[in-house]
Formats: structure tokens, sequence, C-alpha cells
């Protein structure tokens, strides 16, 4: 479990790296200034002075208490694990379209005054996901493709309007929509 919310994180910090320099450009606020080493080493070039801030830490003043901050913040990314892991479990032998349609039924059923309202809430909802009452989903581990599914379905939903899929038919509590790979989705 911990790799996982590691991959997840990673990908976090990845997209928000990639946004903070994209950011940077589109402002013209990159300037790029070699290293003092870099600048000694070039011929000709002019020298530069550079000095590094001394930093201290007071390790009185480390807070290392759990803030109702940090643990929303870790409840939220134990959610995302565990939406990984029900995506790997439901749906782990699909393509990444499949994936991403069954981590859209599990966000939009989030959004629903339906059902409850968050991830932990709606996959273990009595009798809604198999592989959370029969214990398969504590035997997977996500593909990075799984996390692809959920990092992508997190930023823009594909179908806002899927509340149920199941393999082989579709579930008589729903209005059928279509089918895609081995799932029947219906609303």
């Amino acid at each position: 479990m911990k790799e996982i919310i590691e991959k997840v994180i990673c990908y976090l910090i990845v997209i928000s790296a990639i946004l903070l320099i994209f950011s940077c450009f589109v402002r013209g606020g990159y300037k790029y200034t070699p290293t003092q080493e870099e600048a000694q080493n070039k011929p000709n070039a002019e020298r530069i002075e550079v000095s590094q801030p001394e930093v201290s830490i007071d390790e009185t003043e480390i807070d290392t208490s759990y803030t109702p901050e940090t643990l929303a913040l870790e409840d939220y990314y134990d959610q995302l694990e565990l939406l990984a892991l029900c995506v790997e479990a439901e749906a782990g032998n699909q393509d990444q379209m499949g994936k991403r349609l069954v981590v859209d039924v599990i966000l939009n059923r989030v959004d629903s005054p339906d059902y409850p309202n968050d991830i932990r809430g709606v996959i273990s909802d009595d009798g809604q996901f198999a592989t959370y009452n029969n214990g398969m989903i504590d035997q997977v581990e996500p593909a990075e493709s799984t996390f692809e599914a959920v990092t992508t379905e997190l930023s823009s939903r594909t179908n806002t309007d899927v509340l149920f899929f199941t393999a082989g038919g579709y579930n008589s509590s729903c209005e059928p929509l279509f089918v895609y790979g081995n799932h029947f989705f219906g609303k």
C-alpha cells in the first residue's frame, strides 16, 4: 500500500512540476543563471560570485504533530489508493478506457446524493463492489495504467452519467447506457 501512495504522490509531484515550469515560461519568469562553477569554467566568462545562504533549523520549531490538514491529506491519499485498488480488481483486465469508465462510476457515485459522499464509503457500501466484499481488492497491485486512469479521471471525467457497471449483462436496477469491453454500463 505504501508503494501505491508513493506512486500517486509521484504523479502529483510530476504534474505540479510540469505546471510550474510551464507557467514560468508562459510568464517569461524563467531566467537561467549559471552556477559559480559553470561561470568559472567558461573561457572569457564574467566571474560570478554565488553566495549560499546559511540555513539554520531550530528543532523546537518543527511541528511533528498531526494537524487536521495533514490528517485530511493522509485520508485523501488513502482513498485514492483504495480507488486504484478497486479499479485494478474490477477492471484490471480492461483497456485504459474500460478502467477510466470504472473510475467514473465510483466518482459519479461520490457526487450523487444517493450514495456515500467519499470514495471509501462508495466502494465499501454493502453489496456494491464484489471485489471489496470478497477480499479480491486486497490481493491486487494496481498497474501503471490504472494509476493513469485514476489521475486522468480526477482531472477530467470521461462520462458523468455512469453509475453502474456489471459483467455479463445490465444491472436490473439501472437504465442501460452502453457496453464497453466486458462491462455493461448504466445510470
